[in-house]
């Protein structure tokens, strides 16, 4: 009887997750603003850069193309309008694969597993603030929810270390957003770390000497390659969005700006910034010092009021937190183990 009433939880519990997902993305469809133009997107004349992430196009166009489809899709008492409706499905497959490879990472990663029915939650709630809770610069872009399924396999693949497969995360990925790059600066800093215990400090967490050449220079190539031929088969496109924002990003740097700056992964993410020398396994930690290319990066090219842009490190910051949480738990069962320094006292103060 218990076994069954364990059963019976666990179908509610993921039934209720489904229902948040679902609403999660209809509103996500429905409430955030294109600002690429679709129909020059869809037949390949879109401004620069929007138009070399092309591989919403072979998914979107398919949908668009079906009668049955589209009159399914858009027939929900006008919730979905009937032009959203292509986007609506591909975002929520999208956000289901990134769901259901955040709670594989967090099960890799995780060597209790204690908090397991929390990292949907978690993950839902960074990815509500970082796409969709805005007021400043409310887009979306049909390649969104595509990146963060990708990016979350391939964390996935780097932590357990599988290598074909992040190669051809990669190697497709790229097609739908360069962000995939920092899946190759991730296998780096995964290959490097060493294992000392947490709060070790940074010169033990490395060892330089290990950076795995050939295979990250391979991941690159493939990502450099792709990169390149999408700049040449596009490069008669309208290059107006096409330009480095340093001193435009500059200028956004404002105090009533800050709430809308820290909007990145619901306001969890400084928190990760802050303990991640607390994180176990430390060389999932160490995956933290991508942000440092990260955000240069996007300082020199995107939006910074688009937190969406960092939209790929919702499941790595939904998985730090609840081992931060797990660590938390421990030390609280545990009081022996508890200092004057250690995390609780830092977090109670």
């Amino acid at each position: 009887m218990t076994a069954v009433r364990h059963r019976i939880s666990r179908a509610v519990i993921v039934l209720l997750y489904a229902c948040a997902g679902l609403q999660f993305v209809r509103f996500y469809a429905r409430s955030t603003d294109f600002y690429l133009r679709l129909p020059a997107y869809l037949s390949g004349h879109e401004r620069l850069p929007f138009q070399e992430r092309v591989l919403p196009i072979f998914l979107l166009k398919p949908i668009y193309a079906s009668p049955w489809l589209m009159h399914r899709l858009s027939h929900a008492n006008g919730v979905i309008p009937w032009s959203r409706a292509p986007f609506f499905l591909v975002s929520l497959v999208a956000f289901a694969v990134a769901a259901v490879f955040t709670q594989l990472l967090y099960r890799a990663v995780s060597p209790r597993r204690s908090l397991s029915m929390f990292v949907f939650p978690f993950f839902l709630f960074t990815v509500m603030w970082t796409y969709t809770i805005h007021v400043e610069a409310n887009y979306s872009y049909p390649y969104d929810m595509i990146s963060l399924a990708f990016f979350t396999v391939g964390l996935v693949c780097v932590y357990t270390r599988r290598f074909l497969p992040l190669l051809l995360t990669v190697a497709v990925g790229t097609w739908n957003r360069e962000t995939t790059l920092f899946l190759a600066g991730i296998f780096v800093l995964d290959a490097v770390s060493r294992n000392p215990e947490a709060d070790a400090p940074l010169q033990e967490r490395f060892d330089w000497r290990r950076i795995p050449w050939l295979r990250a220079g391979l991941l690159c190539a493939v990502w450099l390659a792709i990169k390149l031929w999408l700049s040449y088969h596009f490069n008669g496109n309208d290059e107006s969005e096409n330009y480095i924002r340093i001193a435009e990003n500059a200028g956004r740097l404002k105090i009533r700006l800050v709430p809308a700056l820290l909007n990145i992964c619901g306001y969890l993410f400084p928190i990760v910034l802050l303990f991640w020398r607390r994180i176990e396994p430390v060389r999932f930690g160490n995956y933290i010092w991508i942000v440092v290319p990260w955000f240069a990066i996007m300082f020199y090219t995107g939006v910074i009021l688009e937190t969406r842009i960092y939209g790929e490190l919702c499941p790595y910051t939904a998985v730090c937190i609840i081992l931060l949480a797990e660590r938390l738990a421990d030390r609280s069962t545990n009081p022996q183990h508890v200092h004057a320094s250690g995390l609780v006292s830092k977090v109670a103060a």
